[in-house]
């Protein structure tokens, strides 16, 4: 009974576009005031309790991280190289935009970072080319979705924090799975390239290719000191975020030296406000999920018929890829994953289903609402700065989306995609 009052003052709480972290807090709050012999101490104890972790402390550093080397240009050098390589074939600038995500995913760890990076230099060049406004919006915004996915990811570190499992094995894990998602967007790419018979451009010369490639050889060589110091154990994902800070802030004013030391203030309180943010959802969710654990929400729902019968695993994935689908469309992916993943993660235990296979599934999955109305943040990112409106957005969007979501499903039932690398470089001890 009191998990219905609860989710109905979220419901309704959100109706009324009270943020979420606030939704949460108010619901939860409202709750224990209700409850029996439960001081409202347990309040202030539940939201220390949701952020005293080690873990997390990655959270604000990853996005520290993200913001210096925004500032830093890498970008545009980035692009630079990358285009060199590829931009000669047909939709070249599709696959030059979703080869430089790849890397820039493997630095900042979040999607609304890699948009506004690469969208501020991509867009207007792919408006220039001849690209339609929305179209280019759906394309850069689509390529942003691998910001979580590829790690490092800031979804991951939360899930790893929440779930107890390694963080490491949840990054190495999305290897795989974040190159099978740019793969099929560089296929969607490639189809209506050939059908619409977009033009080429001359191949670059083994000059132009080399004065390109030293300018974004540092860039290249942050997401294989950040992943490749995990792999090798010299660091843990919080400490290689640490590590990626230095690397960045070496990088940024005293090798590129487009970072003032001036400049650094505002990239502080930058990061301060991202991850405050962050931190308040996962404190009042804390709040949230204590009472579901209170309930025995998880428990009632292992009873409903399509989660009871544990043989029959892929029924129970398949309901929660839906569940996850319609939630992203509503919520915030780290709020929902605050509230879903304490509910899940018994009845997937259950049913013999990894943990880091399920963290990785649900990465991929929310990843996908950050372009979905009404609320996908990439979403409005690309659209400010292509200028378009929402409803020209979804309309270009669809087969990208269509693309993420077959890539989703074979994530979902091939699970040696996610597991077999991990298992091959960390095993279990």
């Amino acid at each position: 009974m009191l998990s219905l009052v609860l989710f109905s003052g979220l419901l309704i709480l959100l109706s009324l576009n009270v943020p979420i972290a606030f939704a949460m807090g108010i619901a939860g709050t409202a709750v224990v005031m209700i409850l029996e012999r439960v001081n409202l101490e347990i309040i202030v104890q539940r939201m220390f309790y949701g952020v005293d972790s080690f873990v997390l402390v990655a959270v604000p550093l990853f996005m520290f991280l993200g913001e210096v080397l925004q500032e830093s240009g890498i970008a545009e050098r980035l692009l630079k190289f990358v285009q060199s390589l590829v931009g000669h074939v047909r939709g070249g600038l599709g696959h030059v935009t979703i080869l430089s995500e790849m890397v820039l995913s493997g630095i900042t760890g979040s999607g609304s970072a890699d948009a506004a990076a690469a969208g501020a230099v991509m867009i207007p060049a792919m408006i220039q080319a001849g690209y339609q406004p929305a179209f280019a919006a759906a394309l850069l915004g689509s390529a942003a979705v691998l910001g979580p996915i590829i790690p490092p990811s800031i979804i991951m570190v939360v899930y790893g924090s929440l779930a107890g499992v390694s963080v490491g094995r949840l990054f190495v894990g999305g290897l795989v799975p974040g190159v099978l998602v740019a793969g099929y967007i560089m296929v969607v790419i490639a189809i209506i390239a050939r059908r619409e018979q977009w033009p080429r451009i001359s191949r670059p010369t083994l000059a132009s290719v080399l004065r390109n490639t030293g300018p974004a050889l540092l860039v290249i060589l942050a997401p294989v000191i950040i992943i490749g110091g995990i792999l090798m154990g010299v660091f843990t994902a919080t400490e290689s975020a640490a590590v990626g800070c230095v690397y960045s802030l070496l990088i940024g004013l005293g090798i590129y030296r487009t970072v003032r030391p001036r400049q650094l203030w505002a990239i502080f309180e930058r990061t301060l406000l991202a991850s405050g943010k962050v931190m308040f959802i996962v404190s009042t969710a804390y709040i949230f999920s204590w009472i579901l654990a209170r309930e025995g929400v998880a428990a009632e729902m292992a009873q409903l018929p399509v989660f009871s019968d544990v043989s029959r695993p892929w029924l129970i994935l398949l309901t929660l890829n839906i569940a996850l689908l319609v939630l992203g469309c509503l919520m915030e992916a780290i709020a929902i994953l605050l509230i879903i993943t304490p509910i899940m993660l018994p009845i997937t235990t259950a049913a013999g289903i990894d943990p880091v296979h399920l963290g990785v599934l649900m990465t991929v999955n929310l990843s996908i609402g950050l372009i979905t109305p009404p609320v996908g943040v990439v979403m409005y990112i690309v659209c400010s700065i292509s200028k378009v409106s929402i409803p020209e957005f979804t309309l270009k969007v669809w087969p990208f989306l269509a693309a993420l979501v077959v890539a989703l499903l074979l994530i979902t039932y091939v699970p040696a995609l996610v597991t077999a690398l991990p298992d091959a470089l960390m095993p279990r001890r």
